[in-house]
């Protein structure tokens, strides 16, 4: 059982958000969600139309948590020993093991779409265990460990790019969707645009939490209590969307298990011990967008946050 209750960590998530929110303007919804991603030990897609944030969003998490930060642009030729590592052998048979960017604790891989099958396979495991297997010896990843992946959802719809294998997407614990912002708050970005992109870059400013109190955050995350009644709306709200005859692939268990951990988070991020309904509906939306597969011949008129409203509207909410 974690020794922190979640009181203990109100401050502390308090200035993580604020200090994303000095450097993205607009909806703060997408900076709620993957701070309840990052306090649920998950890892985050950011989907969105070209130069919409995605990237900034992700560079801003990372900087507001300290740690070690690395970057991969990725294309058809990233190999997994770019991400991974890989483990050289002197001439006395001794393994020198030289790591890759995926053992930092925020890591960024830009355009994941664009990776080959081979290279995201091999990600698997470090999403899913923390750990990364390099020619038999096992290691194990930083704590915290958050993996950020961006898709450029304007190329993907073009055909341009290929889309990401449901194995693949379902380990990510949640799915957050950047659009452009208003004519106000792009006003806002284009004066600020030189002092957003120093904040980003210098070594001198500190982030605004250590990660002492980062993991003491996340550990608060499993004390948020869940009553019975919540438990038993959210799969109520799940099996709902399960039964939908618009859903061609039922959403996976690991997929209930994100929705119940971000709303715990979610819960913690608006200053309660406790979770409520809700919560629920709000990490819905990110916990199973990614996740919910359109019938083909209803994907011209429904999209998937189509579907978890629906069964939002049809699902009684627990008294």
């Amino acid at each position: 059982m974690s020794s922190y209750k979640p009181s203990d960590v109100f401050p502390v998530i308090k200035r993580i958000i604020d200090f994303i929110r000095q450097i993205i303007v607009g909806d703060p919804q997408p900076i709620f969600v993957i701070t309840a991603t990052l306090l649920a030990e998950g890892h985050v897609l950011i989907t969105g139309p070209i130069g919409s944030g995605k990237t900034t969003l992700a560079r801003s998490v990372a900087k507001a948590i300290g740690g070690t930060f690395s970057r991969v642009q990725m294309s058809n030729e990233t190999l997994p020993s770019d991400l991974l590592g890989f483990v050289v052998y002197t001439r006395e048979g001794i393994a020198n093991i030289v790591k890759g960017s995926i053992f930092a604790n925020v890591v960024l891989l830009d355009d994941i779409n664009n990776a080959p099958p081979r290279t995201l396979s091999a990600l698997l495991q470090a999403m899913q265990e923390g750990k990364v297997s390099l020619d038999g010896n096992v290691l194990e990843l930083p704590k915290p460990h958050l993996i950020i992946a961006t898709m450029n959802t304007t190329e993907a719809e073009l055909g341009f790019m290929p889309e990401l294998s449901l194995v693949f997407l379902d380990r990510f614990m949640s799915n957050v969707q950047t659009m452009y912002v208003g004519k106000y708050e792009e006003k806002q970005v284009i004066k600020n645009s030189y002092m957003i992109e120093d904040m980003l870059t210098t070594s001198k400013l500190v982030s605004p939490v250590s990660l002492s109190e980062l993991l003491m955050a996340m550990s608060a995350v499993r004390e948020v209590y869940v009553d019975d009644a919540i438990t038993d709306y959210l799969l109520n709200l799940v099996y709902e969307i399960r039964r939908d005859n618009r859903v061609m692939v039922p959403i996976s268990t690991r997929g209930v298990i994100s929705l119940y951990r971000l709303s715990q988070a979610y819960a913690l991020i608006n200053g309660r011990s406790y979770v409520v309904p809700d919560d629920i509906k709000a990490m819905a939306y990110p916990a199973l967008s990614h996740r919910i597969v359109i019938k083909p011949e209803f994907r011209d008129v429904i999209r998937p946050a189509d579907v978890i409203r629906d069964a939002i509207n049809r699902v009684p909410v627990p008294r």
